[in-house]
């Protein structure tokens, strides 16, 4: 872990962030744990009791980064106790391992160096297998349901249109206005033909602007004149896509 190096704000008082970090997130640690805590040297003192309570074979470094030593960085490694072992502490053991980590605040530039090769080896146990817990809404069974609920029957009236079906053959030919309303209304949209040919057609209006302009005794007038037309946009399925004006 490596928290922020701030104050926290709390509903009685101000702590710093290293402690209450380490005070919150410890606990994910199981029983045999190995704790991996890289903060300022001088912040040993806040999270002391957190440590000596909970850790034992707590060993602290020092780093020695160009950057580590900007910020005054320590590494503390450790085990989280277990219930049997928290039991024997006594408040002396409390005591002095709180008076160390307190020694070692005031004196950070005197802990030895992180060696390059391991002095002890901490055993990290195995952990069991991972449990994904979903505490929130079943949306899944929701969704199933929800074509069930009354208010969504009455609001379905208003947010859904009807879907619209036509059928059978025009009594008369369909002239060109007649033929445009069909396709704007979307009741020319599908799937047609076969094979290569096979493509999904989509009819929309669109607003075409009409430019023109007139040049009289060095004057140029534009006139600009709205229409409506339709645009066909069809996806072959090989791929391809035409729009069609």
């Amino acid at each position: 872990m490596n928290p922020p190096y701030d104050w926290a704000l709390g509903p009685a008082a101000s702590r710093r962030t290293e402690q209450a970090f380490l005070s919150h997130t410890y606990r994910w640690l199981k029983p045999g744990g190995v704790l991996v805590f890289v903060i300022p040297g001088e912040r040993l003192a806040e999270c002391s009791q957190i440590l000596a309570t909970h850790f034992r074979d707590v060993r602290v470094f020092r780093l020695e980064a160009p950057e580590c030593v900007r910020y005054k960085q320590v590494i503390a490694f450790g085990v989280r106790r277990n219930r049997r072992e928290k039991e024997r502490l006594t408040d002396s053991d409390i005591t002095q391992a709180r008076l160390y980590y307190a020694s070692l605040a005031r004196n950070s530039s005197q802990i030895a160096v992180l060696p390059s090769e391991p002095e002890t080896r901490y055993e990290v146990p195995a952990g069991g297998p991972a449990q994904l817990v979903y505490r929130g809404l079943p949306l899944d069974e929701i969704e199933d349901l929800l074509q069930q609920s009354a208010a969504y029957r009455q609001a379905g009236r208003i947010l859904f249109a009807e879907p619209v079906s036509a059928t059978g053959r025009p009594l008369t030919p369909l002239h060109a206005g007649h033929v445009g309303l069909l396709a704007c209304s979307g009741l020319l949209n599908g799937i047609f033909w076969n094979n290569d040919d096979r493509h999904i057609s989509f009819w929309q209006a669109v607003k075409v602007v009409d430019k023109t302009e007139e040049e009289e005794d060095g004057v140029i007038t534009v006139r600009e004149k709205e229409r409506f037309s339709n645009e066909l946009t069809v996806v072959f399925s090989t791929g391809q896509v035409a729009i069609l004006k």
